[in-house]
């Protein structure tokens, strides 16, 4: 099989850790993780200090890729970060394969934004009025540009879905939108 990279995309609480985790232990394969590399988040963190840790988090997806491994990686990517991924794996002429996880019903996803920042008891876990805001500035995945994940469905029936759509050999999605990149700025 052609040299893979997957990014899962969605916002904070939606369930893409939980099947990134599990895709990259069933494949054996690295994952990289925002989380990973944010450390302390200040106060109110601006789009510099976002930025400057996705900047982080693409060096280490290009250093891997470098290296012909197969790379998964977890992150929000909100907006311009999807069209830097999907250049690199162009760079290595490599599969792009998207999943953005989302959740369709927003009581479930308040449920269990607040249940997660209780139990974490963590200030940097993110809470459902900083999910709010954040949304504000997601830009939403077109159809047919990624795989689509509703984490109302059962984990195990979700996951059955993502670990088909990563290991069949001929995936055909529509590549994203051709644009002009700035390194350093992903979420303008």
């Amino acid at each position: 099989m052609q040299t893979t990279l997957v990014i899962f995309s969605g916002l904070p609480g939606t369930g893409k850790s939980i099947l990134a985790d599990k895709l990259a232990r069933k494949l054996r394969w690295p994952l990289l993780r925002i989380d990973d590399v944010i450390g302390d988040v200040p106060e109110d963190p601006g789009i510099a200090f976002w930025d400057s840790k996705v900047d982080i988090l693409l060096d280490l997806v290009n250093t891997q890729l470098d290296l012909g491994l197969d790379v998964i990686v977890d992150s929000v990517f909100m907006n311009m970060d999807r069209h830097h991924t999907q250049e690199l794996a162009h760079k290595y002429g490599i599969r792009f394969l998207p999943i953005y996880v989302f959740v369709s019903d927003e009581k479930i996803w308040e449920e269990r934004v607040t249940a997660r920042y209780h139990e974490m008891n963590n200030k940097d876990v993110a809470t459902w009025e900083r999910i709010q805001h954040q949304r504000e500035h997601f830009r939403e995945w077109e159809p047919d540009t990624a795989l689509f994940i509703d984490s109302v469905n059962p984990l195990d029936e979700n996951f059955a879905k993502v670990f088909d759509f990563v290991t069949k050999e001929n995936i055909v999605l529509k590549p994203l939108s051709e644009i002009q990149l700035s390194q350093g700025k992903y979420h303008r």
